[in-house]
């Protein structure tokens, strides 16, 4: 039997501690947005817009210009399909510790998979090979990395699969550390190699090949290195399960999850939340204990990780039947107001000359909710740099 949990907390607890070590109670400044990047554990950036957001979200004073040079001029942070196989914001030395633990979810090895996208494993090798020696330094677009690694395996068809789809075939490549999102050329995205364009090592090969100083604290063993990202991830998730981490990084096999654990063996203990067994680690707890439920307004936007992490169908969190109005089909999440610790609200940008932000209350708000949320909102539209008019639907 496992040992008992070594304290028990609410919900409205967790959630306010999480938004507190997430910086959007207090938020922090520009100069730390590689910090904010890397205490996340990546920013979901499928779409980009979206990213941005999410940072000013937790940071007064960012601009996009601010994300954009530090991906496209600094190169402090990297942007590259990683967690659940979708697009993330990453430091450099978390993306080589992404793409080693990547190997324990390759999931073009599996048969499934060949048979959904009519591609042998023997062919996706074949192209992550090929990618590996096209891609340098130098931005490609899409059309143009699709045409040169058809070309290396005098296959025309593969250039078709590239070319195609939400990356696919671009994903595995990915994984192995061989192809990240260089910067854009216009409205167009650009490939590069990770290693040459970040001048570290990032792919597998690269770092067992490289001396212990440039390696860094990656481990060369998948498994172990999953074990560090997991411990990161409780470290901004408190109070995450093996279900809710096993989501976080996509994995199918919950088993996968327990050995990671198993590795971490005394770094992670249990809590009870409301009933139910919880991770965290150990420096978290009397913290977490001593949180009290969050009082407050602040908007969070679309694909926002304290939103994609929250327990699901629990109605300390947000009430349960508004549950698909938040997680849509296909991975898309809505963005949220949040109301002292709830999801009570959802909030979409509206187009047009007169565009502004349109709000959807899920409840019935308290007084002064409509007063915090302007607060909010103008901080929404000193970042955008444009005014953004209010306007609040009835209550569902």
């Amino acid at each position: 039997m496992p040992p008992p949990p070594v304290a028990s907390v609410t919900w409205p607890q967790v959630v306010a501690y999480r938004l507190h070590k997430h910086h959007v109670i207090e938020r922090t400044t520009p100069d730390h947005l590689v910090d904010v990047v890397r205490e996340m554990v990546g920013i979901h950036a499928q779409v980009a817009s979206s990213a941005e957001l999410q940072l000013a979200a937790r940071i007064d004073g960012l601009t996009p210009a601010d994300v954009r040079g530090a991906l496209a001029i600094r190169r402090s942070l990297a942007k590259a399909w990683s967690m659940r196989g979708t697009l993330h914001l990453l430091t450099p030395n978390d993306l080589a510790r992404v793409v080693m633990a990547s190997g324990t979810r390759e999931r073009w090895r599996e048969a499934p998979w060949q048979k959904a996208f009519e591609i042998t494993f023997e062919q996706v090798e074949a192209i992550i090979a090929a990618a590996g020696e096209t891609l340098s330094a130098e931005p490609m677009l899409r059309a143009e990395l699709a045409d040169a690694i058809a070309a290396h395996l005098s296959d025309p068809a593969v250039a078709a699969r590239l070319r195609t789809g939400w990356g696919t075939f671009l994903g595995p490549i990915a994984q192995r550390g061989l192809l990240m999102f260089g910067p854009p050329a216009g409205r167009n995205v650009t490939f590069v190699r990770p290693s040459a364009w970040l001048g570290r090592p990032i792919s597998p090969p690269e770092l067992a090949a490289a001396p212990p100083d440039a390696r860094g604290d990656i481990p060369l063993v998948p498994l172990e290195a999953l074990a560090g990202l997991v411990r990161d991830f409780l470290t901004a998730f408190p109070a995450s399960g093996r279900d809710a981490t096993a989501r976080w990084w996509g994995s199918v096999r919950a088993g996968l999850i327990n050995d990671a654990r198993t590795l971490l063996g005394a770094e992670v203990v249990d809590v009870d939340v409301d009933g139910s067994r919880q991770w965290i680690l150990p420096a978290d707890v009397a913290p977490l204990v001593a949180t009290p439920p969050f009082e407050g307004v602040r908007l969070l936007p679309g694909f926002d990780p304290w939103i994609n992490e929250l327990p699901r169908r629990t109605d300390a969190v947000m009430t349960s039947v508004h549950h698909d109005r938040i997680y849509r089909v296909a991975g898309w999440v809505t963005p949220v107001v949040i109301v002292d610790g709830r999801v009570e609200g959802t909030w979409e940008l509206t187009a047009g000359k007169r565009g502004g932000i349109a709000v959807q209350p899920l409840e019935r708000w308290r007084s002064g909710v409509k007063a915090e949320l302007k607060a909010e909102v103008d901080r929404l539209a000193a970042f955008l740099d444009r005014p953004l008019p209010i306007e609040i639907a009835p209550a569902l």
